[in-house]
């Protein structure tokens, strides 16, 4: 998705600046959700078991390699859009 964010005027020509939203792959957005949802009830569970290196540890490392996984699924998405557009 493109939004226009405002026009500007050099030597009489108008440029038009967009933006894109940085994450429009739904899919990579369920699986950062995932990861973050990971992270956050691992630590709170570690917390309030007083153990919090058995569950809070093991969880911010997952939650981290998911939050990855879904970095490289967005970033190959956006790879492969980019090469639609200079295709078409």
């Amino acid at each position: 998705m493109e939004y226009k964010v405002k026009d500007q005027d050099k030597d009489k020509d108008k440029v038009a600046v967009k933006i894109t939203l940085r994450n429009d792959n739904k899919t990579s957005l369920t699986i950062q959700g995932l990861g973050a949802f990971i992270i956050i009830t691992g630590v709170l569970y570690g917390i309030f078991s007083n153990n919090i290196w058995v569950f809070a540890f093991p969880s911010v490392v997952s939650g981290i390699v998911l939050i990855g996984f879904s970095e490289i699924i967005r970033l190959l998405h956006e790879i492969n859009e980019r090469q639609k557009k200079q295709s078409n």
